[in-house]
C-alpha cells in the first residue's frame, strides 16, 4: 500500500481538532490546538454551533487538502449524547439549517425534575428497569438520547412532526460529507435508551417514543466501514478528491479503546480522567449486579457490537474543587511521602468522602464531606494525601465495577493519573495481580486514525497491529501493607454506606 494521508475529525464538546495522519499511522500535526465554540440559544433550545463546526470543518478539510499529499479518507469521532433530527428530502449542502428540523440541541439544555420524571412515565418504565433493559444509566441535562427525544416531542410536538429521520451525530457529519445515512454500535450504545441490553436491535424505549422507523435500520455498518464517498459539492469546497472516503464515524471514548483492540488485548481496562474519570473494559455480557443499578454504570458498544462494561465519576472535578476551593493555599505535590501515607492509613481518621457533585457517580447517595478536620489541615502534604487517597479508592472501586477484581491489565490514562503518582500507586498495590500501566494510546484521534486506514485498505484494525503503537510504562505499587491499605478501604466503604 503506497502512503496516503487520513484526516481526522476530532469533534469534543469544547474542542474541535483536526489531525492529519500517514498510512503508517504517524501524526504530521501534533501540535494542533483546536477551536472552541460557545453554544448558541436558537428558538430557545441551548444548542451545539453547528453552522461553525461546518464551516471549520470544510475549511480544515480544504486546508488538508492543500497542505498534505493523497489524503483518502476522512474519519470522524465525536463526543457523545448528540442527535440530529432531519426532515425528509433534505439535502447535504449545510446551508443553514443542514437539513435539521431542530438545531443539534446541547446535551447541556436544562429540563426540569417533572420533565424528567415524565419521561419514564411515558415509557413505561422506571430508571432501574431501564438500566438492566438497555444497559443505559440514568443521567441529568439531555445525556439520554431518548430522553431528549421525548422532551422535544413534549415540548413542540407539531414541528417534530416533520422528522423523519434520527442519526447519531458522526453519523450526521458523515452525512453531510457523502449523503449516505447509517448507523453504527459505538454511539447507538453510547447511555442513550435507544439501543436493546442485545446490542443487535433497537429498545422498546425507542419503540414506546414511537422512532424506531426514524432511526437506520439495523443490521448497523462497522465503526471502521466507509460509508461513502464525499459528493461533488464537498469536493469543490475542499479540493479533496472525489474518490475521498468517509468512515461510519464513532463515539470518542469508544474510539480511545480501537488501539488496544487493533494490539490483540482483549481482557483489559483503560481508566481515563479528566473533569470525569471514565473506566471501561469489554466484557463477554452486558449483565449488572443487583447494586450497580441506580449507580453510573452503564454499558457502551465497542466497535465490534460487543458490550464494555463502563463506570464514571467526576474525579477530574472532585480534585479541582479540592484545588480551588479547599487548598488552594497548598500547592499539589509532585511526588509521595511514604511515611505520611502510611500515618493516614494507620490512624484511620482522616477521609474525604464523596460525592462532590451528589446524585452522580457511583455513589450518588453519598454526601461528600471531609472527616477528621485536624488531622486533614495540619499540614499541605497530609490533606493532599487524603484526598488523592480518597480519589484513588474510587478509581479502584470503578475499575472493581467495571472488570471485577481479577482484571489482567489495568492502562491509567488522563490528567489524574499523569499528576497524581499517589493514585497510580495506590491501584497497583489493589491490583497485585495484575499489569498496571501509565501511558497513553493516542486517545480518540489516534483511535480513529485505525480506522480510517482500515477503511482505506478495506481492513479490520487489527490487521494494522504492525503500525500501531501503545506507549505505556510499567506502574509499581507501593510497598504498603496489604492488610493495612485494605482495612482503610473497607472503613472508607462503611463511610459512605453509612451516609447514603
Amino acid at each position: 500500500m503506497t502512503d496516503y494521508g487520513i484526516v481526522v475529525l476530532d469533534i469534543g464538546k469544547t474542542n474541535k481538532k483536526l489531525f492529519v495522519y500517514d498510512s503508517d499511522l504517524v501524526c504530521l500535526n501534533p501540535g494542533e490546538k483546536g477551536v472552541v465554540f460557545g453554544q448558541v440559544e436558537v428558538d430557545g433550545i441551548l444548542s451545539d454551533d453547528m453552522a461553525s463546526v461546518y464551516e471549520w470543518m470544510i475549511e480544515g478539510l480544504r486546508k488538508a487538502a492543500r497542505d498534505y499529499e493523497d489524503i483518502r479518507c476522512v474519519s470522524i469521532t465525536t463526543h457523545g449524547a448528540t442527535i440530529a433530527l432531519l426532515s425528509n428530502g433534505a439535502g447535504t449542502v449545510f446551508d443553514g439549517d443542514g437539513g435539521l428540523v431542530f438545531p443539534i440541541v446541547s446535551y447541556e439544555q436544562e429540563i426540569t425534575p417533572a420533565d424528567d420524571e415524565a419521561f419514564y412515565r411515558r415509557v413505561g418504565a422506571g430508571p432501574d428497569e431501564l438500566q438492566r433493559r438497555t444497559g443505559t444509566a440514568r443521567f441529568g441535562w439531555l445525556i439520554n438520547h431518548a430522553k431528549q427525544i421525548s422532551w422535544l416531542q413534549e415540548h413542540y410536538p407539531k414541528r417534530f412532526e416533520k422528522v423523519t429521520d434520527i442519526l447519531m451525530f458522526p453519523q450526521y457529519l458523515a452525512f453531510l460529507l457523502t449523503g449516505a445515512k447509517a448507523a453504527e454500535p459505538t454511539y447507538l450504545g453510547c447511555h442513550g435508551y435507544l439501543l436493546d441490553i442485545s446490542g443487535d436491535k433497537y429498545s422498546s424505549v425507542a419503540d414506546s417514543l414511537g422512532v424506531t422507523d426514524k432511526l437506520p435500520p439495523p443490521p448497523f455498518r462497522k465503526s471502521w466501514e466507509a460509508v461513502g464517498t464525499i459528493t461533488p459539492e464537498i469536493a469543490r469546497k475542499t479540493g479533496l478528491p472525489l474518490s475521498t472516503v468517509v468512515t461510519t464515524g464513532v463515539h470518542d471514548s469508544n474510539a480511545a479503546l480501537v488501539p488496544y483492540f487493533a494490539e490483540g488485548l482483549r481482557d483489559f481496562v483503560v481508566q481515563d480522567s479528566g473533569t470525569w474519570v471514565v473506566t471501561m473494559s469489554p466484557r463477554a455480557e452486558a449483565r449488572f449486579d443487583a447494586d450497580e443499578l441506580g449507580r453510573e454504570v452503564f454499558f457502551n458498544r465497542s466497535i465490534y457490537g460487543g458490550p464494555v462494561k463502563t463506570t464514571i465519576f467526576r474525579g477530574g472535578a472532585e480534585f479541582d474543587f479540592y484545588r480551588h476551593k479547599v487548598l488552594p493555599a497548598w500547592p499539589h505535590p509532585e511526588t509521595v511521602d511514604l511515611d505520611v501515607l502510611g500515618d493516614v492509613l494507620t490512624a484511620r481518621q482522616a477521609f474525604a468522602l464523596p460525592t462532590v457533585e451528589r446524585g452522580s457517580g457511583l455513589f450518588p447517595g453519598s454526601v461528600a464531606r471531609l472527616e477528621g478536620l485536624d488531622t486533614i489541615f495540619r499540614d499541605a502534604a497530609y490533606a493532599w494525601c487524603v484526598v488523592d487517597l480518597s480519589l484513588a479508592v474510587q478509581g479502584y472501586q470503578a475499575i472493581r465495577m467495571a472488570a471485577g477484581d481479577a482484571v489482567e491489565r489495568i492502562f491509567i490514562e488522563g490528567h489524574i493519573g499523569r499528576g497524581n503518582p499517589l493514585y497510580r500507586g495506590v491501584i497497583a498495590a489493589l491490583f497485585p495481580g495484575a499489569e498496571v500501566l501509565f501511558g497513553n494510546a493516542g486517545g480518540a484521534a489516534y483511535g480513529a486514525a485505525i480506522l480510517g486506514g482500515a477503511a482505506v485498505e478495506a481492513k479490520r484494525p487489527e490487521e494494522l497491529v504492525g503500525r500501531c503503537r501503545l506507549e505505556a510504562e510499567q506502574v509499581r505499587g507501593f510497598d504498603l501493607d496489604a492488610e493495612l491499605l485494605g482495612r482503610y478501604v473497607d472503613a472508607f466503604m462503611e463511610r459512605v454506606k453509612a451516609r447514603t
